[in-house]
C-alpha cells in the first residue's frame, strides 16, 4: 500500500479504536504546568493517570479487542519492557483469555509485579536476555512453536490505533489548539498515532518526536531510509529503550513528524524534577521525554513565547530505588553546572583557599578530593553558577592561570573516583560535618579549622535537603596535636556549622 493509504488506514482505525478503550480505561486528563519562568501555555497529558499508570493499555487492549474469539482462545503472546506487558495482562483478564509475555530480565520490579496485579491467573510471565529485543525474539519463537497470536507492542495498525485514542481526547479536550506537541520515542507507535490524528484537525501544529541521545533509533531509521538496528542502546529511559523502530511506525512517523530531537539523561533527569515541582508526579524517564525535549527547544529559543505546548506524560513506572540516580543527574544543569579538576599544591591550607576564593555566588554541588603521592594535588569541584555570575566567574578562571580543566561527564567524576593514599596521613581526624545548605556555610567551617589542621580528604555531593553533608578527613602534625585539636574541632559545631560527628575509620590509619 502506498503511503497515504497507511495513514488513511490509521486514522480510520482510530475512530474505530474509540469505541473500543474505554471499556478497561477513562480518559486522562491536560493539565498546565504551573512553573516559574516557564510560559504559561505549557500542558501536560498525564497518560500516568491511566488504568496502567501509562499509555500502552489503550494499544493493547485494542488489538486484543480486534482479535476473534477463536484467535484468543489460542492465546496471546508479547514482548514487553514493562509498560506494554500491563496492557496485555489487563486486556487478558478483561477478554477472558491467556497471556503468555516475554520481558527482558533487568526488568524493574515494579512493572513485573504490576503485571501480576493486572492478569492474575490470566498472565504468564518469561523473562528472557538483557534486552527488549532478545525477548521478542523468544516471543517471535515461541508464536511459531504454538501458534499463538503475537501482540506488538508498536508496529500494528489496531495497536498504534489505541494509542491514537489519546490523541483524540487531546483534541476533544477544548483546551486547543496546540502549536506544538512534543511526543517521547521508542518503537514509534505512540508519535506515529499522536502526529496523524491531530495533524487531521490542526493542519499546523508541529509535532516534535524526542529520543534518548543513545536511543535514536527513529533518528537512524531517517538518516538511512528504513529501519535500522542500533548496535548499543542506553535503558536508563527503559521504556523507550528499542534497538529498531518498526516498518509501520517508520512509514508514518517519517511523513508526520516534523522534526526529531535527541535529550540527555540529564535532561530527561531535570524534567522529571519539573514534573514533581509542578505537579508532584514522578514520571518515568521515558515519561519525561517530551518535557525534556521541550525544555531543550525553549531554552535554545526556538519556542515562541505565545505558542501553546503540549507535552505528554506518558509513563510512571519506576523502581524507587533508581530515583537516587535521577536526583543525582536532576542537580546538573547541563549548560550551567560543570565539574573542574584543579591543581592546587601539596601544602597546608591550599584547599581551603582554593574554596574560599571561589566568587561568592558560587556555589559547591560536589566535591571529591583525597591526598595522593601524585603532586600537586587534583581535587575535583561541581559548581553551579548562577547566570548573574558567569562573567565573574570566567574572569576568576582565567586567574587560575590554566590550574582548572573541565573534566565534566568524564567517567571518575560520573562514579566519584576518589584517590587517596592513606599512608600519607600522619594523624587524622574523619569527621561528618553537617551545614545549613547554602553557599558559603561550608567554607567558614573551613576557615574556621585551617590553622589546625591540613585537608587530607573530602567527600560532599549536593543531596537537595536543608543540610548539607560531608565527610572530611582532617590531618594533625601528629598525635599530641590530634589530641589537643579533637576538641577544638567539636567545638565548631553550632558556631559555623550544625553539627560535627567524628566517625571511625581505623583501616584507614584514622584517630582512635
Amino acid at each position: 500500500m502506498s503511503k497515504k493509504d497507511t495513514v488513511e488506514r490509521l486514522r480510520e482505525a482510530i475512530h474505530q479504536a474509540r469505541a473500543r478503550v474505554y471499556r478497561v480505561g477513562k480518559r486522562t486528563p491536560l493539565e498546565q504546568l504551573p512553573l516559574e519562568g516557564l510560559p504559561k501555555q505549557v500542558w501536560v497529558k498525564r497518560e500516568d493517570l491511566g488504568p496502567v499508570k501509562a499509555y500502552k493499555w489503550r494499544g493493547a487492549f485494542n488489538a486484543m479487542a480486534c482479535l476473534s474469539e477463536e484467535e484468543r482462545k489460542g492465546g496471546v503472546v508479547a514482548a514487553s519492557a514493562g509498560n506494554h506487558a500491563q496492557g496485555i495482562a489487563i486486556a487478558a483478564r478483561e477478554l477472558e483469555c491467556h497471556a503468555t509475555i516475554f520481558m527482558p530480565e533487568p526488568t524493574p520490579l515494579v512493572k513485573r509485579k504490576a503485571v501480576m496485579a493486572h492478569g492474575g491467573e490470566s498472565v504468564t510471565i518469561e523473562l528472557v536476555g538483557d534486552s527488549f529485543s532478545e525477548a521478542q525474539d523468544a516471543a517471535l519463537a515461541y508464536v511459531g512453536e504454538t501458534g499463538a497470536v503475537f501482540i506488538p507492542p508498536y508496529d500494528s495498525i489496531e495497536v498504534m490505533a489505541g494509542q491514537g485514542t489519546l490523541a483524540d481526547e487531546i483534541f476533544s479536550s477544548g483546551e486547543g489548539p496546540f502549536d506544538r506537541v512534543y511526543v517521547a520515542i521508542g518503537g514509534g507507535g505512540l508519535a506515529a498515532s499522536v502526529a496523524t490524528w491531530l495533524k487531521s484537525y490542526w493542519p499546523g501544529v508541529k509535532v516534535i518526536g524526542v529520543e534518548g541521545v543513545d536511543q535514536a533509533s527513529m533518528s537512524a531509521a531517517f538518516e538511512n531510509g528504513g529501519p535500522t538496528a542500533l548496535e548499543y542502546v542506553d535503558i536508563f529511559c527503559d521504556g523507550t529503550a528499542v534497538t529498531k523502530v518498526g516498518k509501520l511506525t517508520y512509514e508514518i512517523c517519517r511523513r508526520q513528524l516534523n522534526e526529531i530531537i535527541t535529550v540527555t539523561n540529564q535532561e530527561v533527569s531535570a524534567a522529571i524534577k519539573l514534573h514533581w515541582d509542578g505537579l508532584r508526579v514522578i514520571p518515568e524517564p521515558s515519561g519525561a521525554m517530551s518535557l525534556a525535549g521541550y525544555l531543550q527547544q525553549q531554552r535554545e529559543g526556538l519556542v515562541g513565547e505565545e505558542e501553546k505546548v503540549l507535552t505528554i506524560l506518558c509513563g510512571a513506572n519506576m523502581d524507587f530505588a533508581k530515583l537516587s540516580d535521577i536526583s543525582r543527574q536532576a542537580g546538573v544543569n547541563p549548560r550551567k553546572d560543570r565539574s573542574w579538576r584543579f591543581t592546587i599544591p601539596e601544602e597546608n591550607g591550599s584547599l581551603v583557599k582554593l574554596l574560599t576564593d571561589l566568587p561568592g555566588g558560587v556555589s559547591i554541588t560536589d566535591l571529591q578530593y583525597g591526598r595522593s603521592a601524585q603532586d600537586p594535588q587534583l581535587p575535583v569541584l561541581t559548581l553551579a553558577v548562577p547566570e548573574d555570575e558567569e562573567a565573574e566567574f570566567g574572569e576568576w578562571l582565567l586567574e587560575q592561570q590554566a590550574q582548572a580543566v573541565d573534566v565534566t561527564g568524564e567517567a571518575e567524576v560520573s562514579y566519584r573516583v576518589i584517590r587517596y593514599s592513606p599512608s600519607l596521613f600522619r594523624a587524622p581526624l574523619f569527621v561528618e560535618v553537617e551545614f545549613p545548605e547554602r553557599a558559603g556555610a561550608l567554607r567558614a567551617f573551613m576557615r574556621e579549622v585551617s590553622p589546625l589542621v591540613s585537608l587530607c580528604y573530602f567527600n560532599y555531593t549536593y543531596s537537595g535537603e536543608r543540610v548539607g553533608r560531608a565527610l572530611l578527613g582532617l590531618d594533625f602534625p601528629d598525635t599530641e596535636s590530634l589530641r589537643s585539636g579533637r576538641e577544638l574541632v567539636m567545638a565548631c559545631a553550632g558556631k559555623t556549622v550544625r553539627a560535627v560527628k567524628e566517625v571511625s575509620l581505623d583501616h584507614l590509619g584514622g584517630a582512635r
